[in-house]
């Protein structure tokens, strides 16, 4: 386990710590990070041992709440709210970290104006292991050196020049793990319907496509090369891929989903701006 984060400098506030500001979190903290020096503002957050959580961010303040490095991963309709009670703890020695889907960092830069950077990062679910991947856009001075400390224990790194992709990222990579689950879900529902018991047909899948990704991850090759591998001409993979591939029906498939979760970022960047 790495401990890359015993030298992290500065406190850390959480605003918002659901599901995937909470993997984060919990992989900071098992990678060295002080608990004392992490405050949440969430009611329902799960407590950890050792990190203040308060109810409000009135309530953190009253406490003596200071912050060097602050995280919004509530949601993003509350943004206009949170930004006028963050107000006087912004300073420009202050870093504004941000996972709110549809959220720019234009729309960053004009509700903390006082933030010395702004940072727009989308991890995944994968990062409660290490084996995550966070695309990350920036403005102001930001310490990328420092940023990249922070999101190393998380997995892998992607610096984005800005954030004008970032609604894809999110729905490709933010969403993407959910995408694949589901995949899984049906593969592992197939096998089933043609005489599988549930329990095998589910360790099979996840066992099937977790090897098939590792095996792509540490062999170099695309796709294609490994597709070629596996299949042979009039053999049982090629039947299947016919079926997947007739018609393109797949790659089309894939494209309305992302296109769906991509459009639907715009749209919560709209309510967040109050014009939707």
């Amino acid at each position: 386990m790495t401990k890359g984060l015993r030298n992290f400098s500065g406190q850390l506030l959480l605003v918002g710590c659901g599901n995937m500001a909470g993997a984060m979190l919990d992989r900071w903290l098992a990678s060295g990070l002080n608990a004392a020096q992490v405050a949440i503002v969430d009611p329902g957050a799960t407590p950890r041992d050792g990190v203040a959580q308060h109810g409000s961010i009135a309530e953190w303040q009253a406490a003596g709440g200071r912050a060097d490095w602050i995280m919004l991963g509530m949601k993003p309709q509350q943004l206009g709210e949170v930004a006028g009670e963050l107000a006087p703890q912004l300073a420009p020695d202050v870093r504004l970290l941000s996972i709110l889907a549809g959220v720019s960092l234009a729309d960053l830069a004009a509700r903390f104006p006082e933030a010395g950077a702004h940072v727009r990062i989308l991890p995944n679910l994968a990062a409660r292991i290490g084996a995550g991947v966070s695309a990350v856009a920036s403005l102001g001075d930001a310490d990328h050196a420092a940023i990249r400390a922070l999101l190393a224990p998380l997995g892998r790194v992607v610096e984005l020049a800005d954030d004008t992709t970032m609604d894809l990222v999110t729905a490709f990579t933010g969403s993407g793990p959910a995408f694949v689950f589901r995949l899984i879900e049906a593969y592992a529902a197939a096998g089933e319907r043609l005489g599988l018991s549930s329990e095998d047909a589910l360790v099979l899948a996840n066992a099937t496509f977790g090897g098939a990704s590792a095996l792509l991850a540490d062999s170099g090759e695309r796709p294609a090369g490994l597709i070629a591998q596996v299949a042979s001409r009039g053999g049982t993979t090629q039947a299947g891929l016919d079926v997947l591939d007739e018609g393109g029906q797949l790659a089309a498939l894939m494209t309305n989903v992302l296109r769906a979760a991509r459009d639907r970022g715009r749209e919560l960047a709209d309510i967040a701006r109050g014009d939707g």
